[in-house]
């Protein structure tokens, strides 16, 4: 049986953007997030570390500002942040 992930909040701390924090039984997060209307950024998934809500923030605003710049290779490209 799949292990299902339940949102445990909603981060608008980026103009533009929304981060998803969704946890599973295993205490696994994902951090995904809408970016300029662009759903589904799949930024983190794993354990968290410390510093780990810092640097999808950063990846958010890299990847935001990519979309603003009318950088197309952001949509080809792996944008998951490693911890």
């Amino acid at each position: 049986m799949p292990r299902t992930m339940r949102i445990v909040g909603r981060h608008k701390h980026i103009i533009g953007a929304t981060i998803t924090e969704s946890v599973n039984d295993d205490n696994v997060r994902r951090f995904t997030a809408t970016i300029r209307g662009f759903q589904n950024w799949r930024i983190f998934e794993g354990k968290t570390m410390p510093d780990t809500f810092k640097n999808v923030i950063a990846k958010v605003r890299e990847i935001r500002d990519r979309i603003d710049n009318d950088d197309e290779t952001v949509f080809h490209e792996d944008c998951t942040v490693s911890s």
